[in-house]
């Protein structure tokens, strides 16, 4: 993949009333300034990302590596009831 590409971005959310669960997951995938690929992830409860928020962030030489860990993630979150959402 070009360095010049464009970043990927994915939206997740989990929503359960009954265990008062409110949960947001972000994930970006974008090429850095120092021709490495870096793979943002945010994550917190909906409506107190400044309390309750965190961010982690991996940096990877190669896309393939950073693009397999971004498909797995989307996959083990959906498994555990995340659902896509459009921003």
């Amino acid at each position: 993949m070009p360095m010049d590409a464009l970043a990927t971005i994915f939206h997740l959310e989990y929503i359960d009333p009954d265990r008062n669960m409110y949960r947001y997951y972000h994930l970006y995938l974008a090429p850095n300034l120092f021709k490495e690929w870096s793979l943002l992830q945010d994550w917190g409860r909906i409506g107190q990302r400044q309390k309750h928020s965190f961010r982690q962030i991996k940096i990877f030489s190669q896309y393939q590596q950073a693009k397999r860990l971004f498909d797995t993630i989307i996959h083990n979150k959906k498994k555990r009831g995340y659902t896509p959402i459009t921003v």
